[in-house]
């Protein structure tokens, strides 16, 4: 009887087990490839959103770039900049108010916001225009603008009756409206021939009417994008230029795109978009709507440009800012980088993400794998480059390993479960079949 029981037992534990640990074997896998599927068609979604977004913005800056009214709007604005100081006739006393509104507003409301971001002590005169023309114009509608910070681009006419102001009557309104309806940071007008001044800007920040060429930032990207049209022969030509800290926007990361404005054979300026990072985020976080996507309670898509940070918001900043902190700070965030996260409330530009997955992406390569992510946390990826022009940028996909492995474990524990239940009813079983043919023999044995 102990050996027919033996014999039952173990041929049926082994077979349940067989066939219990195939059942979880091959279940496990195809969660996991399930889990890498969803993620892939994620990336490649936001991927192609992204692609055809910039293509978009490609066309519109072209196309605005041959509209009538902006070459006219470029010719005006650009007579109308080097004419103020002679059509308002200032004078040497006048033009010492002026300094003295202008250097005020720089000191009480530039500096103050600019100096959180920056890195090093700044003065006024690192950003001070040196040319009278520029000072004038940005005193009108930047120091005695009676709008606030962040609203000076609602003046249409600060009613001093210069050429330039009716100019700007005229246009402002029209190319505000543009940029409101399709989400642009700023649009900008700069001349050619002229010393490359920034003739028109719809915000009217600190680098309204200064030179690329020559002026406080002319080592900026923005300048690269404008030297670039500048250069261009070709009316369709499009420069695209990376994120990078740019003061005049307290330093927060900008990126920009130019073309040049040709009336007829003439290249008579440049037209330069400053990109707009809500359309950006939109895209990449499903206005925040992750679980939308297939995306659970921890995934986000992302973008990485090549010097590894990251080119719009993590979810996690987004939806859990204190656990954010504490596990970047974890793994060695510098703590510079930290207060200007904070500060911006903002990772784009900012945010390290060197990666198994980023290096491989920037090196060319497309595929799916598991690594620990820019927090430290094991994830499962999936990446590609991005095809956008002039930049070098990757889209990763992600989830957390601990949820998307959530349904194996469960599995795991079912299968576990099953197979002991079905191992308790064969051991009772076999012990009841046991009996069924030892109890004769026992009887004839007694009878023996």
């Amino acid at each position: 009887g102990t050996k027919i029981l033996i014999a039952f037992t173990t041929v049926a534990i082994l077979a349940v087990g067989l066939v219990g640990f195939f059942a979880f074997s091959i279940g496990s896998s195809t969660m996991e490839a399930e889990s890498f599927n969803k993620l892939t068609a994620v990336r490649e979604m936001k991927g192609d959103q992204i692609e055809d977004y910039f293509a978009l913005i490609e066309n519109q800056v072209i196309t605005f770039s041959e509209d009538r009214m902006i070459i006219d709007a470029m010719r005006e604005f650009d007579d109308g900049l080097h004419a103020v100081e002679s059509d308002l006739g200032i004078t040497e006393t006048e033009m010492q108010e002026i300094d003295a509104r202008l250097e005020s507003y720089y000191e009480e409301e530039f500096l103050p916001r600019l100096s959180t971001n920056f890195l090093e002590d700044v003065s006024v005169e690192d950003f001070w225009p040196e040319d009278n023309r520029v000072r004038v114009l940005q005193d009108l509608y930047i120091a005695s603008n009676s709008f606030d910070v962040g609203s000076k681009h609602l003046l249409d006419n600060p009613g001093d009756g210069s050429s330039y102001s009716q100019t700007h009557e005229i246009y402002h309104p029209i190319i505000r409206d543009f940029l409101e309806k399709f989400g642009y940071y700023d649009i900008f007008l700069v001349d050619v021939d002229t010393g490359g001044h920034i003739a028109y800007s719809v915000f009217k920040e600190v680098d309204f009417g200064t030179s690329l060429l020559t002026g406080p930032y002319a080592d900026t990207n923005f300048a690269a994008a404008y030297n670039a049209a500048r250069d261009a022969v070709d009316k369709d030509f499009v420069k695209v230029v990376d994120f990078e800290p740019y003061a005049p926007s307290y330093n927060a990361p900008a990126a920009f795109i130019a073309s040049p404005i040709f009336d007829g054979d003439e290249k008579i300026g440049v037209l330069v978009f400053q990109f707009p990072i809500d359309r950006i985020n939109a895209v990449m976080t499903s206005n925040q709507n992750w679980s939308a996507v297939g995306l659970g309670e921890s995934g986000e898509t992302y973008i990485v440009g090549d010097d590894f940070l990251l080119r719009n918001q993590s979810r996690f900043l987004i939806e859990d800012s204190e656990n954010y902190f504490k596990l970047i700070e974890e793994i060695g965030t510098p703590r510079t980088t930290i207060a200007r996260i904070r500060n911006f409330n903002s990772t784009i530009g900012l945010q390290e993400v060197q990666t198994e997955g980023t290096e491989a992406a920037l090196s060319g390569e497309t595929g799916t794998a598991i690594f620990p992510d820019y927090r430290g946390v094991p994830v499962l990826s999936s990446y590609k480059p991005l095809d956008v022009r002039d930049v070098n940028w990757v889209i990763m996909s992600e989830i957390d390993q601990a949820e998307a492995f959530a349904p194996v474990r469960a599995l795991g524990i079912q299968t576990l479960i099953g197979v002991l239940v079905l191992i308790a009813v064969i051991v009772i079983m076999a012990i009841l079949f046991s009996r069924t043919i030892t109890r004769p023999l026992d009887q004839l044995t007694q009878t023996a």
